[in-house]
């Protein structure tokens, strides 16, 4: 089987699991005073913390590299896409 994943699927892909680990983040702090729900709260920082951040910045660096290099056309465009978890994430903690 060969299987042939876009740039824009990668994209995609990146921007919705960064999305996904800030909706779990938030949806966690619901829970943080709750002593008998406690633990949804420490897994979604847990999420957060060791899949949701890496994942997303180490995805939009190597995907932004790849933009610069392989793509011909529109490829400003592209890097602008790929590197949006990394301008959201440094928006977030300045805030």
């Amino acid at each position: 089987m060969n299987f042939r994943i876009a740039q824009k699927q990668l994209i995609v892909a990146n921007i919705t699991l960064f999305v996904i680990s800030i909706a779990i983040l938030e949806y966690s702090k619901l829970f943080r005073m709750s002593i008998d729900r406690h633990w949804i709260y420490s897994y979604g920082h847990i999420w957060w913390f060791m899949v949701g951040i890496p994942s997303a910045l180490w995805g939009s660096l190597f995907l932004g590299i790849y933009s610069l290099i392989k793509v011909k056309k529109d490829k400003f465009l592209y890097f602008i896409f790929s590197v949006i978890p990394l301008i959201l994430f440094i928006f977030f903690i300045s805030i």
